[in-house]
């Protein structure tokens, strides 16, 4: 395999042999080994610690698939019912960490509050500094039950009419569904929130995840390697697509409307929102659970519009993609997640925000295996710069 680099001084290329082992965006490179998850993309399939995505998604809400990523075990009753009980003690925050979100300009995205907020709370958890393993786990906690809090409680900022208190009756999916909308959530919407949670907590080494591992090789705790985190999944190339599918929906006035919308945007080369994916080349699981989850979520409230404009979308533009053989591009995760968060009553700028909210315990579960086997990354950059060994000009000789 050869790739051809242009140094920016000259119109010659620079062959780069693979012995150089130079891949771009270190596409198919395994950099380390783990048990956390594995993506079949030319079969459409995802596991979680071994087990298949549709088995813990039929089967598991929030808690227990946490556990199973977190321990390597699913848990039994009595170890579920302690690991619902730890998360829920944890499900506050200081009048600090309040006060600081209350001073948050309200036209902040709550993706750069997460990232601002998690690094406090690092400053005011009692076990910073212990480095066991115990005490690890204890932090893991504290972060994925305080996050749902710290987005809710700026939310509930920005325009709510009354702030409204965590519930620590309800579980981890209800109580967020709850400050976020309002109103207790009916045990369908908990249950299609618990599922579309469970979907997003992790996925193989991608770019967010990676971040959290670089980071966390250099022994930095789990607070700084949730942050980077979160500044990886903010960019609009990681996080934010489902954001962006509900916006295009919205922007289609009629279902005539969409034929001519998606022509357009394949013959201006413009990137679809929720169709492809750098590991699937078939449908990816995850969405086709979550078109279930949608169509429950309209019968429920005898409202298809969404859906039937969403469904009419992808078979439009899967059919123009086959025309021109675009056959391994098809909806992914975040086509879906955004029908279902807008049916669900979630604000749009929230659902990158809700994604961090599930996918943290994916980063925390890849930090703690980082640090089993740990070596620090330090790959190498190929030069394309200016002629190594360049004369130097003096100041007074240039002019």
């Amino acid at each position: 395999m050869v790739h051809r680099v242009r140094r920016p001084w000259t119109k010659e290329p620079v062959m780069a042999d693979a012995q150089q082992n130079y891949i771009p965006g270190l596409e198919g490179v395994y950099v380390n080994e783990s048990g956390m998850s594995s993506v079949d993309g030319a079969n459409g399939r995802l596991y979680y610690r071994g087990y298949t995505i549709e088995d813990l998604a039929a089967n598991c809400n929030f808690e227990h698939v946490a556990y199973l990523l977190l321990y390597n075990e699913l848990p039994t009753r009595k170890q579920l019912a302690l690991f619902k009980d730890d998360l829920i003690r944890e499900r506050y925050l200081d009048p600090h960490l309040k006060a600081i979100i209350v001073l948050t300009p309200r036209h902040g995205h709550p993706m750069a509050v997460l990232q601002a907020l998690v690094a406090q709370l690092a400053m005011h958890d009692p076990e910073l500094a212990d480095k066991t393993i115990e005490a690890k786990r204890r932090k893991a906690l504290r972060i994925i039950a305080k996050m749902p809090l710290v987005v809710t409680y700026f939310d509930n900022l920005r325009g709510r009419e009354r702030t409204v208190v965590r519930r620590d009756d309800l579980s981890h999916a209800a109580n967020m569904l709850y400050m976020l909308t309002g109103k207790v959530p009916t045990p369908e919407e908990e249950r299609i929130f618990d599922v579309a949670l469970i979907l997003h907590m992790d996925h193989g080494c991608n770019n967010s995840t990676f971040t959290c591992r670089v980071v966390s090789s250099t022994e930095a705790d789990i607070y700084t390697a949730v942050v980077a985190a979160l500044g990886s999944l903010s960019g609009p190339l990681h996080g934010g697509a489902n954001e962006r599918v509900i916006e295009m929906l919205e922007s289609i006035e009629g279902l005539a409307d969409i034929e001519p919308t998606v022509t357009e945007m394949i013959t201006e080369g413009r990137k679809i929102p929720g169709f492809g994916h750098r590991v699937y080349k078939t449908v990816d699981p995850r969405a086709t659970i979550l078109r279930k989850m949608a169509e429950a979520l309209a019968r429920d409230r005898h409202d298809d519009r969404d859906l039937v404009k969403a469904v009419r979308f992808m078979e439009v533009t899967r059919a123009k993609l086959d025309e021109l053989g675009k056959t391994q591009i098809w909806p992914n995760v975040d086509f879906f997640s955004g029908v279902v968060y807008k049916a669900l009553g979630l604000p749009k700028d929230m659902f990158t925000a809700v994604f961090a909210i599930s996918r943290v315990v994916g980063w925390t579960g890849h930090h703690f295996e980082q640090m089993e086997n740990n070596r620090i990354y330090r790959p190498r950059l190929m030069w394309t710069g200016r002629q190594l060994g360049t004369a130097y000009i003096p100041l007074k000789d240039r002019g």
